[in-house]
């Protein structure tokens, strides 16, 4: 679960997932005659709202865990926020590339983006469980299952112990790894697409979407256990790659000039909220992981772009809605933490499940404006650019 809009001011709001750009300067322009902007800051307060889903349905689990059985709405708000997550970082990263760019360039600044909070909270994890004693810290299993997670390798393993293992949330960082390490290949041939194509390739990713399911029923996991379907339909990277090419191909319809039909951001954020909540009733569970919401999730992200590429009012770009948009990264990887935490201490205390939810959502706020200043944005700023250009940088400005 990205993912993205930078710690600083040159970057707020070039964010998508839990992980877009952040922390750059900005791209040169394309071209003069473009009025395109180059940062959409609705799309990072849209992250915050993919954020609260994650957020909300991990505390809604703590409340009441006997939902993990009835998987209602509740559970997938935060599967569908996931999804979410993955079709903005593919737009953001495809709108906001710089022309020029190299793929090493690219990878640097991805990975000053996610590995510094992710190398934080995967030694906080790891040093609790190592304190617990439990089998995930002190077996060869155990540590294997670590350092993969700790290189975002581990959901590539069709294992109970590997796809939790470090962060239980950095499963998503995995995909995205993914995803970034095969954007500068893809993107080429992307932007090659005429507008028709553009729409077929669409098309054909949300077909792709909904035809895994159907083909991990007949050919990954006939009988229908349980665990190999959520590996293969939520976790596995390859499987979630179309909603990540999904995401570049709305940015690129969106830049083509073409001519679609428009849909507001209401009635398009009411389009998902309906399917979160009808489609458990009447889809099989395969479904839901990623298929039964990808339209409509791709549909939100276009019209809410639409409000900065067209210069609408949104709420979406307040301030204070782009500011909590650059925490979601940092809110997004310590929030299973801090609340798995609090439950451990407080509820040998005689506190109830929503008791510790009530008293652990300010102090995951808090911790996640710490990681986010403390550490990302610094290191963003101090590793995402060659220390030659940054010192060139530094003696330009000082000169002028």
């Amino acid at each position: 679960m990205h993912p993205h809009s930078g710690p600083s001011s040159e970057s707020t709001a070039r964010a998508g997932s839990p992980l877009a750009e952040h922390g750059e300067a900005p791209p040169p322009a394309a071209d003069s005659a473009s009025a395109v902007p180059e940062r959409l800051p609705s799309l990072t307060g849209l992250r915050f709202a993919a954020a609260v889903g994650v957020l909300y349905t991990h505390s809604r689990l703590m409340i009441d865990p006997h939902l993990a059985e009835t998987l209602g709405p509740e559970v997938w708000l935060g599967g569908s926020s996931v999804s979410l997550f993955f079709i903005l970082s593919g737009y953001v990263l495809t709108h906001s590339a710089r022309p020029g760019d190299t793929a090493r360039a690219f990878w640097r600044r991805r990975a000053a983006k996610i590995f510094p909070n992710h190398v934080l909270t995967w030694c906080v994890v790891v040093a609790a469980l190592a304190c617990a004693g439990t089998a995930a810290a002190t077996t060869g299993s155990g540590i294997a299952a670590g350092l993969a997670s700790l290189f975002l390798v581990h959901t590539w393993v069709p294992s109970h112990l590997f796809v939790s293992a470090g962060n239980p949330v950095s499963w998503s960082l995995a995909a995205e790894m993914f995803f970034y390490f095969l954007f500068p290949v893809l993107l080429p041939r992307v932007k090659r697409l005429s507008p028709r194509g553009l729409l077929t390739g669409a098309a054909t990713a949300i077909a792709v979407v909904w035809s895994l399911p159907l083909f991990c029923a007949l050919v990954v996991n006939p009988d229908g256990s349980s665990f190999p379907e959520y590996w293969f339909l939520y976790m596995l990277p390859i499987v979630r790659l179309p909603e990540f090419v999904l995401g570049m191909m709305a940015a690129r319809i969106a830049s083509s000039g073409l001519r679609i039909p428009r849909i507001g951001v209401l009635p398009a954020a009411l389009g998902v909220i309906s399917a979160v909540i009808m489609n458990p009733a009447i889809l099989p569970q395969r479904f839901l992981y990623a298929a039964s919401t990808v339209a409509p999730l791709v549909i939100l992200v276009y019209a809410t772009a639409e409000l900065d590429l067209r210069g609408r009012r949104s709420l979406l770009r307040t301030r204070p809605c782009v500011f909590l948009g650059e925490l979601s990264y940092a809110m997004y990887l310590v929030h299973f933490l801090v609340l798995g935490l609090l439950y451990l201490g407080l509820r040998g205390h005689g506190w109830s499940n929503l008791g510790v939810v009530l008293v652990g959502l300010p102090v995951v706020l808090l911790a996640s404006w710490l990681l986010y200043a403390g550490v990302e944005r610094p290191c963003v700023r101090r590793f995402s650019t060659p220390r030659a250009r940054a010192r060139n940088r530094t003696r330009t400005a000082a000169a002028s």
